[in-house]
Parts: structure tokens; sequence; C-alpha cells
């Protein structure tokens, strides 16, 4: 069988070529991305600045509700503490994390969270998070934010 050893190569060249487009288990990713954006909810709920800028890519670009851009530099100024006793305390919660897409260096999420100021009824978003991975680490390098629409009543 000598033509094997012609088709052993272009398996290994195959290999190698979708050996770096390998993408881990859902379960890793999930567990990643599940950790990544727990870290930037409360970040930005706690307006901790020094945490959002390490997560937050250089190149970030941010789309909020109302369709309006920002950059890094602007998100990063609006990330003010509160004074202390000046209001109800912002609390955020992820209430559905999912990888939609992760190759090596980039991954796209879809998050559900709501924001809640003290006693007020919680505001409802849908974002799509992009991530890319630099040396230092994932860094968040686009996000599209949306109202979410109201839960359905049961029926």
């Amino acid at each position: 069988m000598r033509h094997s050893e012609p088709f052993k190569a272009i398996l290994a060249v195959l290999a190698m070529v979708c050996g770096a487009a390998w993408t881990p288990s859902a379960g890793a990713a999930a567990d990643r991305f599940q950790a990544l954006e727990a870290k930037l909810s409360a970040a930005l709920a706690n307006s901790d600045r020094a945490a959002v800028d390490k997560l937050w890519d250089d190149q970030l670009v941010f789309v909020f509700p109302d369709g309006t851009l920002s950059r890094k530099a602007e998100r990063l100024k609006a990330q003010v503490p509160p004074v202390a006793g000046s209001g109800p305390k912002l609390v955020a919660t992820n209430d559905d994390v999912t990888v939609e897409y992760e190759d090596t260096h980039v991954a796209v999420v879809v998050v559900r969270s709501s924001w809640r100021f003290g006693d007020r009824a919680p505001e409802r978003f849908v974002a799509t998070h992009v991530w890319i991975e630099r040396p230092e680490g994932w860094r968040l390098i686009s996000a599209q934010v949306a109202e979410a629409a109201p839960p359905k009543p049961p029926r």
C-alpha cells in the first residue's frame, strides 16, 4: 500500500488545520464565559473602573439600547462609584449566559440580565458580547445591548 503514505500526510495536514480551529467542549466554554460575564456584571454594578478596564479590550465598541455608540475611554469615564449613602445600590444578575460561538481566539456570548436599583422593578436586558483572546486573557471587544421583552405571564 504505497499510496497510504500520501494519504497519511494529507490526514496529518487536515488534522493540523482542524486543530487550529478546535473548540473546547461546551461545558468548558460555558464555565469560562459564565465566570467572565459574572466578573463584568459585578464590576459594572460596583462601578469598579479598574476591574472593568481589565475586562474591556482597548478597541471596545459599545452599542446602547438607543443605538448610540461608545468606546472604552468614554465608558470608563462613566464608571464613577456612587457617593456612600446617595441612594439604592445597583444589583446586576445574569439570568442566562449562552456561548453562541467560540473558536481559539473569539467568542460570541448572549447574556440575559436583570439590573435593579433598590426596591424598583428590575430592568431586563439582552446583550450580544464578543470576546477576543489577547495575550493577557479574554477581553470584551464588542457589546450591543437591547431592552429585553418583559417575561410572558404563565397561561
